[in-house]
Order: C-alpha cells, then sequence, then structure tokens
C-alpha cells in the first residue's frame, strides 16, 4: 500500500462499522486540508483494487451522501 492508502485503511480499520465523511478522511489522512472528495474517492477505489487482488473479505461500502464504512464481505 502507498503511504495516503495504509493511512486511509489504518482510519477505517480504528472505526469498524462506523461511515466517516470523505471531510472526516480528508482531516485524518491528508496533513493539508487541500484535498479534495476525489482525491479519497481515489485512494478509496486503489484500496478496493488492492483488497479484492488479495482476496480481502472486508469490504469498503459507500453510503451515498454520506461517506464509507469498512464492513465484513459475504
Amino acid at each position: 500500500l502507498s503511504q495516503k492508502e495504509f493511512a486511509i485503511a489504518r482510519i477505517l480499520l480504528g472505526s469498524p462499522g462506523a461511515v466517516l465523511s470523505k471531510e472526516q478522511l480528508i482531516s485524518r489522512a491528508w496533513a493539508l486540508p487541500s484535498a479534495s472528495d476525489n482525491n479519497v474517492e481515489a485512494y478509496i477505489s486503489f484500496l478496493r483494487k488492492k483488497m479484492a487482488h488479495v482476496g480481502s473479505k472486508a469490504k469498503i461500502e459507500t453510503i451515498r451522501s454520506v461517506g464509507y464504512r469498512l464492513t465484513e464481505g459475504d
């Protein structure tokens, strides 16, 4: 994982089941508040692909207009 992917994964793992907004992820994972929603979406996509590649059962679920949460997969 890249440094940013690891930071986001750690935040999600630290709050299992909790819905975290893009703003919360930006404030916790980026040192500067200049990151945009698109940055979060891109890194979530990178994480999802890497999780699928290793066969992880955990999933990052999108809660529309709210944020993301880490869930136990099927």
